[in-house]
């Protein structure tokens, strides 16, 4: 991280993600914990990942969790400020 992305300490990293990303990601309720599977997406802005991510999660029956460092950063502390 540099200046224009500040990196949150390591205290309110943990409160963040315990408290808003894991609860968000309903892991209570993902069957596939026994057995996961994982599907990478990556490339340019418009290149169509988020079709594909929503075709997959349909193809899952929306038993998967999705990582996305777009949407984790809204849940940054200083979101408007990285902006």
């Amino acid at each position: 991280m540099n200046a224009q992305h500040p990196q949150l300490d390591e205290t309110t990293h943990k409160k963040v993600f315990e408290r808003k990303i894991i609860v968000d990601a309903a892991l209570d309720f993902k069957s596939s914990l026994e057995h996961p599977k994982a599907i990478i997406l990556g490339g340019q802005p418009g290149s169509g990942k988020g079709s594909l991510a929503r075709a997959a999660r349909a193809e899952l029956e929306k038993d998967a969790v999705t990582i996305d460092p777009d949407a984790l950063r809204e849940f940054h502390p200083q979101v408007e400020t990285l902006r």
